[in-house]
Formats: structure tokens, sequence, C-alpha cells
């Protein structure tokens, strides 16, 4: 099953980025977040609803810049994104840094899919 992937809940479509267990080996993160980022762009801006599931993931300095990129990427073409991830310690740390040097309002962080999801599809 492809990482990047559009799925439909209550009757919206939401793109999954999937990076659960990633990070250590920064050539396979970087080939995802190209394939997300091919994604995304195939998109009308302003429309994509994301949901990013970073659990698990291996933190590193490069990993959160290379996120913090596809962040950037994305912005044009995302109406609202959440972020699933079980935010404590450094995970807490790289979502706020993250946020704040994007400067993303439409970004919210969640504990479970179903919670992200329902968020998600309860957007203007």
């Amino acid at each position: 099953m492809e990482r990047s992937r559009f799925i439909e809940h209550g009757g919206k479509r939401i793109l999954v980025l999937d990076y659960t267990g990633l990070g250590k080996d920064m050539d396979q993160l970087r080939g995802e977040i190209e394939k997300s980022k091919a994604r995304i762009s195939a998109e009308q801006p302003g429309t994509v609803l994301t949901m990013t599931d970073v659990r698990g993931a291996h933190i590193t300095p490069g990993g959160v810049k290379a996120m913090q990129e596809l962040v950037k990427h994305n912005a044009p073409f995302v109406k609202w994104s959440a972020i699933v991830v079980g935010l404590t310690g450094v995970y807490l740390t790289a979502f706020r840094a993250t946020q704040a040097l994007s400067r993303r309002k439409n970004m919210k962080a969640f504990t479970s899919h179903a919670e992200a999801q329902e968020w998600l599809v309860s957007q203007p």
C-alpha cells in the first residue's frame, strides 16, 4: 500500500501522508516526502484535507527539517491538516517548531486517526 494515499471519510477525501516508523534512513524518508509532494501537487490549491501520521518516527534534526520543507511545499494546496502523533517530549517540540516556522494556522495535532478524521471532515 502506498504511504501517500487518499481515503474517504464522512463523504470527504483525505490525503493520508504515512511516515510511521520512518526517519532512521534519511534517504527513505526523503523518498517518501518526494512522493507526497508529487501527490499533493496534482490537486487544486486550497482544497486538500491532509492527515499526516508520524507515530513511531525517528526524530532527527535532518528529519525535522525535511518535514518542515514538506509542510512549506504543501501549504498552498492544504485546506486543513491533522497531524497524528503521540505529542510528548521531542515530538511535541518538533510539531510546535514546524507549525511556528511554517506559520500555518490550519494544522492541529491528534493522538488517533479517528479523532483526526472526525476533525478534518467537520471543518468548513
